[in-house]
């Protein structure tokens, strides 16, 4: 059975929400590794343990290989996303009971060690030990206490606390400090009700922020400078094909819980810059191959409408170069271990690229 924390009031309890953010903080790059198995396989990433850790044992793990996967390119979540954002922190598994036992005691050494620190700090730290060693509790606030932390149960649980998501810079990246870290049994999660616990939605959330896809890096032919009346063939240099990212909890003594992102390019979008040219397809939309490529690169002797491209129908001589635009657009969809999918929906993910266009005359003489 979980104990769910209640709230504490007055200086102390403040306190300790300042300890105990820094004791999770400074502990989860220490912390994720050893105490929670790595998803198996695949290409991970992601700030924590150098293993694609974030923090207390998220794990974000590239499960396809299309486009530029994690390896580079252009982030959905930093670039357009103002809607679906990373949790700023979350509560989830910390520790067993001595790695937890090793982060008190360490957290109550530093703060006693720190120059100039504060009294009320030093107090505050030692009646936080004491809740865990030695059972101390304050009356009226409901939490469990507990003897010498849970050593008795290693092996049968982990205790639960608050998590800051190591990239974020969000003023709420503190929120979830209200809550003092408590004992979970393995197989079991904390009950209903209990505030800013990690869900599918939050996983989704710190997926789409790791989805990277493939940049527009735009090639023409000719290269350099266009010829009015001739066509410009139009060709970006990636592979545009579906890219999945999941992002994994295991949870002690129970099967991970994860959400995956799927991002699927939908649209390529050429706009020349100018009212004074034809763009192919009439649609402006650039089809996507069936091996991800968009355009086709110029071959002698070739006839016809480039695939993707434009012609343009007066010089640059009077206005300066033309911007070559060209929108890629990712739709994204998500789903997560309970059966969760796309509720709340992500937003679609846009990259942009301007070319800078000179587009000069050819002039004939009659004799």
């Amino acid at each position: 059975m979980t104990t769910t924390p209640g709230p504490a009031t007055g200086l102390r309890r403040a306190a300790l929400g300042a300890a105990t953010a820094i004791l999770v903080t400074a502990a989860t790059a220490t912390v994720a590794a050893p105490a929670f198995a790595d998803v198996p396989g695949g290409k991970t990433s992601g700030s924590g343990d150098g293993k694609g850790n974030l923090s207390a044992g998220v794990q974000v793990t590239y499960a396809t290989s299309g486009g530029s996967g994690g390896s580079g390119g252009h982030s959905l979540g930093a670039a357009n996303n103002v809607t679906w954002t990373p949790p700023p922190c979350w509560i989830g598994p910390v520790a067993g009971p001595a790695e937890f036992k090793k982060m008190v005691e360490k957290q109550v050494k530093d703060t006693d060690e720190y120059p100039g620190q504060a009294n009320y700090a030093m107090q505050a730290m030692d009646e936080y030990k004491k809740h865990y060693s030695e059972g101390k509790t304050w009356s009226g606030n409901g939490e469990k206490a507990y003897k010498n932390y849970n050593l008795d149960q290693q092996g049968k649980g982990a205790f639960w606390g608050p998590v800051t998501n190591p990239n974020s810079d969000s003023p709420d990246r503190f929120d979830c400090n209200g809550t003092l870290p408590f004992w979970v049994p393995n197989g079991q999660r904390p009950p209903a009700g209990t505030p800013n616990v990690i869900t599918t939605e939050m996983l989704a959330r710190l997926a789409f922020a790791h989805t990277k896809v493939p940049g527009v890096d735009i090639r023409t032919n000719p290269v350099g400078t266009q010829t009015v009346n001739l066509p410009t063939w139009v060709t970006l240099d990636e592979n545009y094909a579906p890219i999945t990212v999941r992002a994994e909890l295991n949870i002690p003594g129970a099967q991970a819980i994860w959400a995956e992102t799927t991002a699927t390019p939908t649209s390529v979008h050429i706009d020349p810059g100018t009212s004074d040219a034809t763009v192919y397809p009439s649609s402006a939309e650039c089809a996507i191959g069936k091996g991800g490529q968009v355009g086709a690169p110029y071959t002698e002797g070739a006839t016809g409408n480039p695939p993707c491209g434009v012609t343009y129908l007066r010089s640059t001589q009077s206005t300066g170069a033309y911007n070559l635009n060209v929108t890629a657009t990712w739709k994204v969809a998500w789903h997560g271990s309970d059966g969760a999918a796309d509720n709340p929906p992500l937003p679609n993910g846009v990259i942009t690229q301007n070319h800078p266009v000179t587009v000069q005359e050819i002039q004939t003489v009659n004799r």
